[in-house]
C-alpha cells in the first residue's frame, strides 16, 4: 500500500468514528428534552399491560405522575405501580409499588436514578403488608428514538440471580423502555434481557458469557377514559 492511499484510509476511518460519535452523541437527550417528551408522552397519563394464561389474568397498571422540579433544571417523577392478579375471574393478589425517579444531568445527558420506596402486598384473605424500605433499582441512560419518543436504558449491568434446574447462579439483566406516540396514545415496550455471567474481576467486571433464555417484553398501551 503507497503512502497517500494509507493516510486515504487512515483519515477515512478517523472520520468514520467521529461521525460514529457525533451520532451516538446526537441520540442522547438533554434533561430539558426529555423533560418536554414526558410531559407529552407520560405526564397524568395510565399505561396498562395485560397477560392472561391458563385462566390467570395479571394486569399491571403503571401511572405516571407529573413533573416535580428540585434544582438546576432537574426533576423527580412519582410513578405508582398497580398489579392485580386474578384466577378465573376472582382477585388473588394485589400489589402496589411506589417508585421514584430523579431525573439528572451527567455530562449533558438525562440520567435516571430510580428507587422503590413503598410496597403494599394483599393476597386475597389476607392482611395487607406494607414495607417502606427503599430500595435501589439502578441508572438509567435515556435517548431520543426515531417513532418520536425516547428510549430508558440501564446505564450499567445488574447483577441477580438465576435459577434453572433447581440450581441458583450469579447472573445479571439489562433493561429497556421504549416509549412512544402510536394512534392516538402513548405505546412503551419494556425489554429485559437476562445473562449468564461468570468470574469477576476488580476493575474489570464480571465476564458476560451470554443471554439466558428468551426476553421477557411487556408492552403498556396508554388508558383512554
Amino acid at each position: 500500500m503507497n503512502r497517500t492511499l494509507l493516510i486515504t484510509s487512515v483519515s477515512l476511518v478517523v472520520l468514520i468514528l467521529c461521525w460514529s460519535n457525533v451520532q451516538a452523541k446526537a441520540s442522547n437527550l438533554t434533561v430539558s428534552e426529555f423533560r418536554q417528551l414526558y410531559d407529552s408522552l407520560l405526564a397524568g397519563k395510565t399505561l396498562v399491560s395485560e397477560v392472561k394464561k391458563d385462566g390467570t389474568d395479571v394486569r399491571k397498571e403503571r401511572i405516571f405522575g407529573r413533573a416535580i422540579d428540585i434544582d438546576d433544571g432537574q426533576f423527580e417523577l412519582p410513578v405508582k405501580i398497580l398489579i392485580t392478579t386474578s384466577k378465573n375471574g376472582e382477585i388473588q393478589q394485589k400489589i402496589a409499588i411506589d417508585v421514584w425517579d430523579v431525573v439528572h444531568n451527567l455530562g449533558g445527558s438525562a440520567i435516571i436514578s430510580e428507587q422503590v420506596r413503598k410496597t403494599s402486598i394483599e393476597n386475597k384473605g389476607q392482611e395487607t403488608f406494607t414495607t417502606r424500605d427503599v430500595e435501589f433499582q439502578g441508572d438509567f441512560h435515556v435517548s431520543k428514538n426515531d417513532k418520536g419518543g425516547f428510549d430508558v436504558h440501564s446505564f450499567g449491568l445488574q447483577p441477580s440471580v438465576l435459577a434453572k434446574d433447581g440450581k441458583m447462579s450469579l447472573a445479571g439483566n439489562m433493561v429497556s423502555n421504549s416509549c412512544f406516540p402510536e394512534n392516538g396514545v402513548t405505546k412503551c415496550v419494556l425489554t429485559i434481557r437476562d445473562y449468564v455471567l461468570g468470574d469477576y474481576k476488580s476493575l474489570e467486571g464480571f465476564t458476560l458469557v451470554g443471554p439466558a433464555g428468551g426476553d421477557v417484553v411487556e408492552v403498556a398501551v396508554e388508558a383512554k377514559h
